[in-house]
């Protein structure tokens, strides 16, 4: 039976189907491969779908102009590729991250059509946007994967995690861009929700730069 997890107002729409094939997902994925949403997280034969409310991606457009511009103020290499699907049949996962980005293995992966992740590397940074827990463990799914690091946010909160050996530690600052930490993060996001992006930019711009001179 399938579980609906849609608590009222704020949260994202998240269904949970179990005993789903990997072939399955796959076909739903070859569907779905035009869409932006919905999201689909597959761990051994659970498919768990979740749609964004408005609030989710809002949340996921300014992490992406976060880290697109401090990586710029920074002069770190980098390379955004949204919620592209990631999986490994081997293992019987895969994920769609609300937002991913390479740094230092960005040259192994620039201008190649489609990745596997048998032969390439993943993202070096995952972003998840988690307004309502999510029903699968995503952080084992990632682990498996091999994601060096994982910003989170609970719609309050922003937590940075570091891989280190199977699992995920909790760690004040970003390894990616160091002078990122928790406190930042979590209120640049604050921010970006009652602030213009125009002057809300410019505030992270300044502060790059500012982290630079010190």
């Amino acid at each position: 039976m399938a579980t609906v997890l849609a608590p009222p107002d704020v949260c994202e729409s998240r269904v949970v189907l179990p005993n789903i094939s990997w072939e399955t997902y796959e076909r739903l994925l070859t569907d779905l491969e035009d869409c932006s949403v919905p999201h689909l997280t597959y761990d051994r034969g659970r498919l768990e779908i979740m749609s964004p409310t408005p609030k989710h991606e809002d949340l996921n457009r300014a992490v992406e102009l976060l880290v697109n511009a401090l990586a710029e103020e920074f002069e770190v290499n980098w390379r955004g590729l949204g919620s592209t699907t990631f999986r490994r049949e081997d293992l019987e996962r895969g994920f769609e991250p609300d937002s991913c980005f390479y740094f230092q293995n960005e040259p192994l992966i620039r201008a190649k059509d489609r990745l596997d992740l048998t032969i390439d590397p993943p993202p070096d940074l995952v972003v998840e946007i988690d307004i309502t827990n999510p029903s699968l463990d995503k952080f084992s799914i990632f682990a498996q994967l091999g994601v060096p690091e994982v910003w989170r946010y609970d719609g309050t909160t922003s937590s940075i995690f570091h891989l280190e050996g199977n699992s995920y530690v909790e760690r004040q600052s970003s390894g990616v861009l160091p002078a990122v930490t928790n406190a930042v993060l979590t209120d640049f996001l604050a921010e970006s929700l009652t602030t213009s992006r125009l002057a809300w930019l410019r505030k992270v711009r300044d502060w790059a730069r500012q982290q630079k001179k010190s």
